[in-house]
């Protein structure tokens, strides 16, 4: 099955040949999760990243479908803490 795949920032450089503003059209197994395509664009497993099918934030085994669009995004800025926490404001406002 064909989906189309988008991916932001440093990602881009994921894209298979022929892709194009960021772009492209991969063929799957009908079968496939979102896990194998990150393994068929030799996205390394311990990436941090960000993943929408159809605008919709997803894990690595949702199931793909025919014409799905799949972004993928690096973290945005921020993040946890080193405890693993999300920072918190500690000021006044």
């Amino acid at each position: 099955m064909r989906i189309d795949v988008q991916l932001h920032a440093t990602l881009a450089t994921y894209l298979p040949p022929g892709a194009r503003d960021g772009v492209a059209a991969v063929d799957v197994a009908d079968a496939a999760t979102v896990g194998d395509l990150l393994r068929h664009l030799a996205i390394p497993a311990e990436l941090s990243r960000i993943v929408l099918v159809n605008g919709h934030d997803v894990e690595d085994d949702a199931r793909l479908s025919p014409d799905d669009v799949v972004d993928v995004f690096p973290p945005l800025a921020g993040g946890s803490d080193a405890d693993g926490t999300l920072g918190r404001f500690s000021g006044s406002v």
